[in-house]
């Protein structure tokens, strides 16, 4: 019988239960991306409450046709307390972004799935509009969210 090759260097070496830290900041940086798009969204709304015309690419279509939507009701007779209204929605769905981005950062696979379900979702609206830019975005921000996902799955793995 041969003997057992031991390397003593390895052998006594405690067995580590963290995750890769590689790993991790893959994940947190994923998941940044949706504080990220909430949070220019938000800026986008502030322009829109301000009566400011401009807007980033980087934020979310769907608040942007929701002030589309109320802009045209408003000039079609509608109050202009709608324009509220349009607001609040828009923090709603900006708040929404910005909770992907809490859950995703702690990990969890489903704020993860929705999130990324939604931003495609939103990214079709902006080719539905016609706005390529900004839907090209939106497939470079996927490529780093799901980026984040997959690292998150490696790290549940572990």
């Amino acid at each position: 019988m041969e003997p057992i090759y031991t390397n003593p260097e390895t052998e006594n070496r405690p067995v580590s239960n963290e995750p890769d830290p590689e790993a991790v900041a893959q994940m947190k940086s994923g998941a940044n991306w949706f504080y990220w798009i909430a949070g220019l969204s938000l800026v986008n709304s502030a322009i829109y409450a301000f009566g400011g015309d401009i807007s980033f690419i980087l934020g979310l279509a769907a608040t942007q046709i929701v002030e589309g939507i109320t802009d045209a009701a408003i000039a079609e007779g509608l109050p202009s307390l709608l324009k509220a209204v349009a607001i609040v929605i828009n923090l709603v769905i900006t708040g929404v972004f910005a909770l992907f981005g809490y859950y995703a950062n702690k990990g969890m696979a489903a704020a993860f799935i929705v999130g990324i379900v939604l931003y495609i979702l939103d990214g079709l609206l902006y080719l539905a509009i016609g706005s390529l830019f900004a839907a090209g975005f939106h497939v470079f921000a996927l490529v780093f969210i799901v980026r984040g996902f997959l690292a998150s799955r490696s790290i549940a793995k572990a």
